[in-house]
């Protein structure tokens, strides 16, 4: 049953991070069009500036969670490498719970920062006062993307697996070669 919540979890979290992905992909759109309109003296909508600017916000934290999951985050193996696994283990355990505290202390304050802008009907973005786009639109994925990020660091805390390989170098990808192999090795017998 875990199994079946894990694969709708994962995939979940895939979709977020590819609606990342598409979300920077329009922001590159925006970007060629109010060049090439400005450049060629046309008129342009304004609005472009304002995809750009929130589209940052919520692609790193529609993302951030499946990279997390992934191992696709930076961190750095050096010390990892230098520790027996034991050791190892322990550190990248206390780790993951520090990023959890954090992330999860992040999501409550920005959550109170959300519902404060949400109540108040005269928070507006000031810098976007012509396009009357509320306060709580630019924070809204706050909270969001620290509950998920936490939630994802939770998982390296209780699993088998640590987040940390031990591998220094290009550890994300040693570790899923390592992870390939012993899904063939199992598969094999």
């Amino acid at each position: 049953m875990l199994e079946v919540v894990d694969r709708i979890w994962s995939r979940f979290l895939w979709l977020l991070m590819a609606g990342a992905a598409l979300y920077v992909a329009l922001i590159l759109g925006a970007i060629m069009y109010q060049t090439i309109f400005r450049t060629m003296g046309w008129h342009y909508s304004p609005l472009g500036f304002v995809l750009v600017e929130y589209g940052f916000v919520y692609a790193l934290f529609l993302g951030s969670p499946w990279l997390i999951r992934e191992r696709g985050h930076i961190y750095i193996e050096i010390l990892t490498a230098m520790l027996g696994p034991r050791a190892r283990a322990v550190l990248s355990r206390s780790i993951a719970t520090l990023c959890a505290t954090i992330c999860f202390i992040w999501m409550w304050y920005s959550l109170q920062l959300l519902l404060e802008q949400y109540d108040d009907p005269m928070s507006y973005d000031e810098l976007r006062a012509q396009f009357d786009i509320r306060s709580w639109v630019g924070t809204a994925a706050f909270p969001f993307g620290f509950l998920l990020m936490g939630i994802e660091f939770s998982r390296f805390i209780f699993s088998r697996e640590p987040m940390h390989t031990g591998m220094a170098g290009i550890a994300s990808e040693r570790a899923e070669l390592e992870a390939h192999a012993r899904a063939a090795k199992d598969e094999g017998q």
